[in-house]
């Protein structure tokens, strides 16, 4: 088990990309929460869960809540890279069939996307 942990970069201008690593559940969902609230002047926020070994009901709602206000606000939340474990857990949710999870960073940023 890794130790959770977040990394932001700005892969191009207008977008933030925060990577999670570790589990994301109930004990850290809310440093995911701060870290998508602190992108606000992003235009785009990729969640990058390609070193996610894990991800329960709370990861998934501050995903889902983030997506729909920014979607709300004209702006654009994708997940990407979601390693095996956590795409089982996001296609079950039914979050694949949407639009939001995509298999690459460059998927995620393709034109059409938004």
């Amino acid at each position: 088990m890794q130790i959770f942990k977040l990394t932001e970069s700005d892969p191009r201008p207008g977008c933030r990309q925060i990577e999670v690593e570790g589990e994301l559940d109930l004990a850290v969902a809310d440093q995911l929460k701060e870290a998508i609230d602190h992108a606000a002047s992003q235009r785009q926020v990729l969640i990058d869960l390609k070193r996610c070994d894990f991800i329960d009901s709370t990861g998934v709602a501050v995903i889902l809540r983030a997506h729909g206000q920014m979607a709300g606000e004209g702006r654009r939340l994708a997940v990407c890279c979601p390693s095996e474990q956590v795409l089982r857990v996001l296609t079950v949710t039914g979050l694949t069939g949407n639009g939001l999870v995509f298999t690459t960073v460059a998927d995620a940023l393709a034109p059409g996307t938004a």
